[in-house]
């Protein structure tokens, strides 16, 4: 398969190497041979795209875009969760062909350097109503703030070094550590659940 790295949040298009032509049939698929999830196609004399961003537990969800022109697939605002073999068949009048694309999508650490005081850790995206948000910490993502419903609410954490020192915005799911030592130093998770999809934000926040 081709390689094809991409950093979370980036748009990925995956081009055939074939030219199409207009009576051909073009299948994207996504997944190993255990789990392959029909994901779009392009067939019959309309041409027009049809995207199956509802498969592959709907991960693909308003990401997918097909060209009719040059059957290239692009995955848009990618996550994690879209790594994986994607495979590309071209059925014409005469053969089929086929192309395979290994995706990798790098996770990416916003890093924060604090001076002295505070530090604020900000979602970039907004935040429903209804979506659940939890901020871990460490190794063992330790759940140090959540909210859902509107209502928010702090922890300690296991060794109580966050006793007084979190603010939570219920609004904006942003987080905020007051007082911020070295014994803070280390990397923060935030996931927010939403009926849709859960996504996911790590930063590394240090103190110098």
């Amino acid at each position: 398969p081709v390689p094809v790295p991409v950093s979370e949040g980036e748009d990925v298009t995956l081009k055939p190497d074939y030219k199409i032509k207009k009576g051909d049939v073009i299948q994207w698929q996504f997944g190993d041979k255990k789990l392959l999830t029909h994901i779009a196609e392009i067939r019959g004399e309309t041409r027009r795209p049809l995207i199956c961003d509802y498969n592959a537990d709907e991960r693909f969800r308003d990401r997918l875009d097909l060209d009719e022109t040059t059957g290239s697939l692009t995955i848009k605002n990618t996550r994690t969760a879209h790594s994986g073999l994607y495979k590309l068949h071209i059925r014409t009048s005469r053969r089929t062909l086929q192309q395979r694309f290994s995706v990798t999508v790098n996770e990416k650490v916003e890093v924060k350097s604090v001076n002295e005081g505070s530090v604020t850790l900000n979602p970039d995206t907004e935040i429903q109503r209804d979506d659940q948000i939890l901020w871990m910490f460490g190794d063992l993502d330790t759940v140090i703030a959540q909210t859902k419903g509107g209502t928010g609410e702090t922890h300690d954490g296991a060794d109580g070094r966050f006793r007084g020192r979190l603010k939570l915005d219920e609004e904006t799911g942003s987080l905020t550590i007051t007082d911020f030592t070295t014994k803070h130093n280390g990397f923060y998770k935030l996931l927010i659940i939403s009926s849709r999809e859960t996504s996911c934000k790590k930063f590394k926040v240090f103190k110098q």
